[in-house]
């Protein structure tokens, strides 16, 4: 079974971050919550808080996949200069990544979308496609043997058994 980290900082989309932590649960799927400071998180609707287990740059631990929900949560992510670095290091290590709405952004910014078809938020396609990836319009893509994206929480019901089916292999 893969080692899962789910990337957070305030204001990820609720249903993003809760749907797959309890589908994660019911599997028995190992994953821990990443964020740079030991406190509480909350989303954008305020639903429920959650705090890390494990520390973003303190951790030596190596993840298969790391989950990235959308909504504010990624822009929160990039305002920390050294996200991107720790982006670039997971894959390095071997990490794939799934992102849903916003989260492509931070695969961006480290370079890793550069030729790949992503989906996202329609909001974010100027930016994806800046950093020279090909935004689609589609509910789920597999970008390549590394990269799955997710459109929004409106697709949530197709995103994570492709994401479960993954984890899985």
């Amino acid at each position: 079974m893969k080692k899962v980290g789910i990337m957070i900082d305030d204001g990820f989309h609720d249903l993003e971050l809760w749907i797959p932590y309890y589908r994660f649960k019911e599997k028995g799927i190992n994953f821990d919550i990443l964020a740079f400071e030991d406190r509480d998180y909350k989303g954008v609707y305020g639903l429920d808080s959650v705090k890390p287990t494990q520390l973003l740059g303190n951790t030596d631990k190596r993840y298969d996949l790391v989950y990235i929900p959308g909504a504010n949560s990624p822009g929160n992510l990039l305002k920390h200069p050294e996200t991107v670095s720790i982006i670039k290091n997971m894959s390095a290590e071997g990490s794939s990544f799934a992102t849903i709405c916003h989260g492509p952004l931070l695969l961006a910014e480290a370079g890793l979308l550069h030729g790949k078809e992503v989906t996202g938020h329609p909001s974010i396609k100027g930016e994806i496609e800046s950093k020279g990836a090909k935004y689609v319009d589609l509910p789920f893509i597999r970008s390549s043997e590394s990269i799955l994206s997710g459109k929004t929480h409106f697709q949530i019901d197709q995103i994570m058994p492709e994401i479960l089916a993954f984890i899985e292999e």
